[in-house]
């Protein structure tokens, strides 16, 4: 298997930084031995099978485009489970990770919840595996999103109802909600040049990007969605860009939300919005 390792640093030390490509071999080797990362560094003395040196260099071939490894793959890791993904869905952030562990702190546990944009369905299947009792329903505008969601449903062993809804059209529907929670579109197409290329030009843009001039349009029609669906006490939660979340809590605000809250990131960027419906 040390082998295997030097092989994949040798190909791949010129499309990676030294941190990014350790975790791209603990990704690759575990993918392709079973074993965990723990396991990895006991053995190192592991020989490769001639079928498992063609699977490695036919990921490593793959990589070398650009594609981001979690495609490769075809799977990701979020909140601890296991997610497929592929190019219609985002790939789950670490961020995302901090806003399901804030609805789970702030929501009661026979909540019932929507998740608007669900994309992979990893905010709505990890709110369900923390919350068991919560009634979990989770929309998006792709049908081949909702496809690859229902799959991860069912490879958590998880029940979602997953449905579609443009959230940007007329919607007549009496449902109700006690959380309603989004990770819409937020990135400025002007600012495309300054994302990654491995991001730009594998990811859903759909997904991605939305209007310079109106950044905040999925956020205003999601809050008027949630002002009509929302019980009284009802709360709304968003993951916003960084350099707009003052911009959306006025925005809440004008709108009558109450007890508007901001949060950081781990790495300290404005990043998650609470605001409840009185």
């Amino acid at each position: 298997m040390q082998n295997a390792i030097n092989h994949i640093r040798s190909e791949l030390s010129a499309y990676y930084t030294e941190n990014e490509l350790q975790s791209v071999v603990r990704l690759l080797i575990s993918k392709i031995t079973g074993f965990s990362f723990t396991e990895i560094l006991v053995n190192k003395n592991t020989i490769f099978s001639a079928y498992q040196w063609d699977l490695l260099n036919f990921y490593l071939e793959k990589l070398k485009t650009g594609m981001p490894v979690q495609y490769v793959l075809g799977e990701t890791e979020f909140c601890g489970l296991i997610f497929r993904v592929d190019p219609s869905v985002l790939i789950p952030r670490p961020e995302t990770e901090e806003l399901v562990e804030w609805i789970v702190k702030e929501s009661a546990e026979n909540s019932v919840i929507l998740d608007i944009g669900t994309g992979s369905g990893c905010i709505a299947i990890a709110l369900k595996y923390f919350m068991p009792q919560a009634d979990v329903h989770a929309c998006d505008v792709s049908l081949e999103s909702l496809q690859t969601a229902r799959k991860n449903a069912e490879l958590n062993e998880n029940q979602v109802d997953f449905f579609y809804m443009d959230v940007l059209e007329e919607h007549n529907t009496d449902n109700r909600y006690d959380v309603i929670v989004s990770n819409p579109p937020y990135i400025p197409y002007a600012e495309r040049t300054e994302i990654s290329d491995h991001v730009k030009n594998f990811e859903p843009e759909a997904a991605l990007f939305v209007p310079d001039d109106d950044p905040l349009i999925f956020y205003r029609k999601i809050a008027e969605f949630a002002k009509r669906h929302l019980h009284a006490g009802g709360k709304l939660f968003f993951e916003v860009h960084r350099d707009f979340g003052h911009a959306c809590l006025l925005m809440l605000r004008e709108m009558n939300f109450q007890q508007l809250e901001i949060k950081k990131d781990i790495a300290g960027n404005n990043r998650m919005i609470k605001g409840i419906i009185p």
